[in-house]
């Protein structure tokens, strides 16, 4: 099967690397230096495509499967391009828009879609759509995941781990969490908690947007996701937003018309990539199925590969996507339309071929039930 990966960055080479010996894989990306060191480093194919600018069907067309790695403000675009293909689509970007939209326009095409195919979204909700299809209403579902550095560094505890724009924007995207059975909405830093995971020290956690799709598909009575950062980073997070530095509307620059919120994720990417610091992604997924029923606990607690080099965001995120893609190219996935990751791990097998997949690339997702 033909795969095409869109984008070289960092997530789409973790895709590709884990797809190379599996797949044919073509590469896509606007930067002919970038595509040139990943043909050299991989032998695989690749075609210089701008898909800011240009129109993606084209390319997409002439492969069984696409696997889309690019940043959130191209996945509508990217799942339009796919349908004018006809071409399957396994995609993770942070899309801000409802995805659920071109459901009609998706199922016209007679095409699949597995959109937010990430680690969370993504592993995130096909293990809480597992337990769901497993035990039905679920009384309690906590998502806890961040990209950390291997320590607290200043000047705000992060690293840059992946597309600096998405980071911010999950600091002003309105959140949706469930409570007692009913959709809230609340603001992204809000139900600030402390916790301490041993390696890692303390931490803190608070809402983001991340329940999407879980929310239209997954019956709960409360349902949350939550960021994970060192302690004290929402504080200056929240200080930099309330002075207007991730404020979308352009301001005059000395003549220059510039977003505070593209000029901060500017200096994010120049300022906080420390590339000599290790990254590590920490997720903790807590279920109680029923009320009375005994907690259902999984979590992931990966580093940056010092063989291959790659994060632990690349590693999690683009493993995931290739999980997911390779279901694709299997045939596994039958239904057409949107599906998202919960909808695809209501089958068994397609679980167990995704956790499985992740342990052959040393991403080890440990499970356990509380007393």
């Amino acid at each position: 099967m033909r795969v095409l990966v869109l984008g070289g960055g960092m997530v789409g080479e973790g895709i590709a690397y884990a797809l190379k010996d599996v797949s044919e894989v073509t590469i896509a990306d606007y930067s002919s230096e970038k595509l040139l060191r990943l043909k050299k480093k991989f032998g695989i194919d690749t075609v210089r495509v701008d898909a800011f600018k240009e129109p993606l069907a084209p390319v997409m067309k002439d492969y069984d499967v696409v696997s889309g790695a690019l940043p959130g403000r191209l996945g509508m675009k990217v799942i339009r391009e796919a349908c004018k293909a006809g071409v399957d689509l396994v995609d993770n970007s942070f899309m801000e828009e409802d995805f659920y939209d071109l459901e009609k326009e998706v199922l016209n095409a007679g095409i699949t879609v597995v959109p937010d195919a990430g680690i969370a979204p993504g592993l995130s909700n096909a293990i809480v759509g597992r337990i769901a299809a497993e035990h039905g209403y679920l009384d309690n579902v906590d998502i806890k995941v961040g990209g950390l550095p291997e320590k607290n560094i200043p000047p705000i505890g992060y690293k840059v781990v992946f597309s600096p724009i998405d980071t911010l924007d999950e600091f002003t995207r309105k959140v949706q969490i469930i409570r007692d059975g009913k959709v809230t909405e609340t603001e992204p830093g809000d139900g600030l908690e402390y916790f301490f995971v041993n390696g890692l020290g303390s931490l803190e956690a608070f809402y983001t947007n991340g329940l999407r799709s879980l929310l239209r598909n997954i019956k709960a009575k409360n349902m949350v996701e939550k960021t994970v950062r060192y302690r004290g980073h929402i504080e200056k997070m929240n200080f930099l937003k309330d002075i207007g530095m991730m404020d979308e509307a352009k301001i005059d620059l000395n003549g220059m018309e510039v977003a505070p919120k593209e000029m901060l994720a500017s200096v994010f990417l120049k300022n906080l990539s420390f590339p000599d610091i290790r990254d590590i992604l920490y997720m903790e997924i807590r279920v109680t199925p029923a009320k009375g029923s005994k907690e259902i606990v999984y979590t992931i607690f990966d580093k940056e590969d010092p063989n291959t080099g790659y994060t632990a965001m690349t590693r999690t995120t683009g493993f995931t996507n290739a999980a997911f893609t390779r279901l694709m190219t299997k045939g596994m996935i039958k239904e057409k339309g949107i599906v998202p990751p919960e909808m695809v791990a209501k089958d068994v097998n397609n679980f167990n071929e995704v956790i499985d997949f992740l342990g052959k690339m040393g991403i080890v997702v440990s499970t356990a039930k509380t007393s």
